[in-house]
């Protein structure tokens, strides 16, 4: 298993942990509840690792302009709200620790 690759319990983590915090699995930025996808904030194209410090729930829709969105303010926003909401959830969260290469 690759850094980057994510386990089902590290999967099950990022789930229940979005359960927790909304009452049910759904996109942490737009709120959908259906086919919700497990996103890396720091991408696996760029080494980020499959650890819950880097992982949330995203619906395709968002998950995909998270990765390579033509609407940059929109992505922009998403971004943001994924980095807000992980500090919120790991204080001590930081970007150095989420792998990724310089």
């Amino acid at each position: 298993m690759k850094d980057t690759d994510i386990s089902p319990a590290v999967r099950k983590i990022v789930r229940d942990r979005e359960e927790r915090n909304f009452g049910w699995t759904c996109c942490i930025y737009c709120g959908y509840p259906y086919r919700v996808e497990i996103a890396h904030y720091v991408p696996r194209s760029r080494g980020g690792k499959g650890i819950p410090e880097n992982l949330v729930c995203l619906c395709p829709h968002c998950h995909r302009h998270l990765d390579n969105g033509s609407d940059i303010e929109y992505t922009r926003s998403i971004k943001r709200r994924v980095e807000s909401y992980l500090r919120e959830q790991y204080p001590d969260w930081d970007k150095i620790d989420l792998g990724g290469r310089r």
